[in-house]
């Protein structure tokens, strides 16, 4: 399965890029499995934006701009794009 992956505000600074597409071998995937991937593609998103295993309280997860992650608890499919953010992003 492919999912896209934008990055916005510190994430974004964090891994030098603004999205990039990740191909996994299953059919559905864990949100924190996915946050868990990136973490380990991109050390400075795992220094800055990662509490551990979890992403920072600070960051948040969006799922096909639908429903907002906090604690890393959805799930992916093929073709969904997740959006990780501040918490101060926005208007």
């Amino acid at each position: 399965m492919k999912i896209k992956i934008e990055y916005y505000g510190i994430p974004r600074q964090r891994v030098g890029i603004a999205s990039e597409m990740l191909v996994f071998d299953h059919e559905q995937m864990g949100i924190k499995d996915i946050i868990l991937t990136i973490a380990r593609r991109h050390p400075e998103f795992q220094k800055h934006c990662m509490d551990g295993d979890e992403i920072n309280k600070n960051f948040t997860v969006n799922l096909n701009g639908d429903k907002f992650y906090q604690v890393d608890d959805g799930f992916a499919q093929d073709g969904d794009s997740l959006l990780i953010l501040s918490m101060d992003a926005g208007g």
